[in-house]
């Protein structure tokens, strides 16, 4: 459910063209994953993969969203 929440407040962010926040709520999702090889379900965002590869995707959106935003994390 936390995660469903995530991608709600994820997608408002984008609506509003607040990409830099759409960012920073995407980190929320990916500090929950590890970079190991557990196989992980299908679900509304994603299809069936490894968490670490699901934890590199998410990462290259986060990217993607601080380039639109002009943001560079410190993190």
């Amino acid at each position: 459910m936390y995660i469903r929440y995530i991608y709600k407040l994820f997608d408002l962010h984008l609506a509003c063209g607040n990409h830099t926040e759409a960012a920073f709520t995407l980190e929320l999702h990916a500090e929950l994953l590890s970079w190991g090889d557990a196989l992980l379900p299908e679900d509304s965002y994603y299809s069936s993969q490894l968490e670490w590869q699901r934890k590199e995707t998410i990462i290259l959106r986060i990217i993607g969203e601080f380039d639109k935003g002009k943001v560079i994390s410190n993190n």
